[in-house]
């Protein structure tokens, strides 16, 4: 797995510092204070709107060269990391790709590095990469990561947005710059308290995606009131269409499981869950790489006709579809046998239902 980390919040704990490097930045030019709420409320990247609003009329390049100047005195020699941080980056380092990406002057994040002695546990530090956005989507090419195998771990809704622009899993942290409600607005699809959050997240997900043992996953056909069917299109399976669905969570029926996903995939609140079938699904070649699944398949219903739906980074496109519709996709295997089964009107015994 590629893990790329945010810095500011999210591995450092220096929230404190880089306020009063702030205020003093905005008090150079005659205009403050201000106080470490009123920072911590309304701060957010890219900063021209901040300083903006602090320092109205003057130039953003200006008062970032005083700003950079300020730190490069103070940052590097008294940042500090969150607890649990540089035991996790060095556990983490020896199964996974960690890089780091920041805001922060190249020179300082590299020089904070040195001294906490932690520059070894990443494959690339990225600094002064003042839009995410941009850069995310960079380094993944750059460094031929796999969308479906990284994800971005940050404490603002720049590094979410940033992540949803590269199309990869974002995962906020709530003990850092923002809110779990600004978080999950930007896009954040987890959300953790602590680092040790992040940390069972990450093992759990490299876990699961191991090949040498089955996984049990849940899935199935969504209907509207119209009975028209909801089927979306990953790059998991080349870019075919198919069902929301995942991996089930340890202490969850499979039931649970799939409403859960239905829900973290596209928004929907479904009812009416019923079993269909099993599949078997040995490393199959529609999919991205070898895995041993076995395919629970359901379906289900939700209220309206077409609702709104709002897919996570694991899918890029939906559609609603009646039967004639659906059978004309681009449809993966096991998707089209769960369909055809359901359309013969066939019951998981076998017989006319």
């Amino acid at each position: 797995m590629n893990i790329v980390f945010d810095w500011a919040g999210t591995l450092a704990d220096d929230q404190e510092v880089t306020w009063r490097l702030t205020d003093q930045t905005i008090g150079s030019f005659g205009r403050g204070p201000v106080d470490f709420r009123t920072y911590k409320d309304e701060f957010t990247l890219p900063a021209e709107g901040f300083y903006a609003k602090f320092c109205p009329g003057v130039p953003f390049q200006t008062i970032e060269t005083v700003f950079a100047a300020l730190c490069r005195r103070e940052y590097p020699a008294t940042v500090k990391l969150w607890p649990g941080v540089a035991e996790g980056l060095r556990y983490l380092a020896y199964k996974h790709k960690l890089y780091l990406m920041s805001t922060l002057d190249q020179a300082m994040l590299e020089a904070a590095l040195d001294r906490l002695g932690l520059r070894a546990c990443f494959k690339a530090a990225i600094g002064s990469a003042a839009d995410k956005t941009a850069a995310l989507p960079a380094l993944l090419a750059r460094e031929g990561l796999a969308q479906d195998e990284t994800v971005a771990i940050g404490d603002s809704a720049h590094d979410m947005w940033a992540a949803v622009a590269a199309g990869i899993e974002p995962i906020g942290v709530t003990y850092g710059y923002a809110t779990k409600a600004a978080l999950e607005g930007a896009g954040a699809e987890l959300c953790y308290a602590d680092f040790a959050g992040v940390l069972a997240h990450l093992d759990k997900r490299a876990f699961a995606e191991s090949r040498y043992f089955p996984v049990a996953t849940v899935g199935g056909i969504i209907r509207d009131d119209e009975g028209n069917m909801l089927l979306v299109r990953t790059r998991k399976w080349s870019g075919l269409y198919g069902i929301p669905g995942g991996k089930i969570d340890y202490g969850e029926t499979m039931a649970d499981a799939f409403i859960r996903e239905a829900r973290e995939e596209t928004g929907l609140a479904i009812t009416d869950v019923e079993f269909v079938m099993n599949q078997d699904c040995v490393e199959h070649p529609q999919f991205y790489r070898p895995r041993h699944y076995i395919l629970v398949n359901y379906t289900a219903r939700v209220t309206g006709t077409r609702p709104a739906v709002k897919l996570n980074h694991e899918s890029d496109a939906f559609v609603w579809a009646d039967a004639e519709q659906a059978l004309g996709l681009p449809l993966n295997a096991p998707t089209k046998v769960l369909l055809e089964f359901i359309l013969a009107g066939k019951n998981p015994h076998g017989g006319r239902s």
